[in-house]
């Protein structure tokens, strides 16, 4: 199984992102995780990723946000969300009793659980919730003959 570590310090830290790599394929004789660096600032949306027979769903709460604010990218490393939700504090001095609604920048990755069907990935966004559909590619299965020698 494949994780993600997620580090919030100056993306400079490439060294750093390369030891956690190393320590993790030393010490499970693979990779199994990944470390993402991004800027301190950024947040992370609420993602839910979930399969049904057809498809992988990655469903993201992206409230108060427009279609043209979110950025979908797909590597093969993964899916890759980011976007910019604006600010929706007046300006002036405020005393906050309690501050939970991220606003600025965001970035979130999501490690593909098997393989897609890249032509007919769909994105739908509708009433803060960004549904991303990564259709499966079914396993193909190749017979291979034994010759002899």
């Amino acid at each position: 199984m494949n994780r993600i570590i997620l580090v919030r310090q100056p993306i400079s830290q490439k060294a750093m992102q390369r030891q956690l790599e190393q320590l993790f394929q030393r010490q499970f004789g693979q990779p199994q995780a990944r470390v993402l660096w991004h800027e301190e600032s950024t947040w992370q949306p609420p993602i839910d990723v979930y399969e049904t027979d057809e498809a992988f769903i990655v469903l993201a709460e992206l409230a108060g946000m427009r279609d043209s604010e979110i950025e979908i990218t797909l590597s093969s490393d993964g899916l890759f969300l980011a976007g910019r939700r604006p600010e929706i504090h007046p300006d002036g001095t405020l005393r906050f009793h309690r501050l939970g609604i991220n606003e600025g920048p965001f970035q979130a990755a999501v490690l593909l659980p098997g393989p897609i069907n890249e032509d007919n990935i769909t994105a739908d966004y509708d009433d803060g919730l960004l549904t991303v559909t990564l259709p499966k590619r079914p396993h193909q299965t190749r017979r291979i003959e034994v010759t002899n020698r």
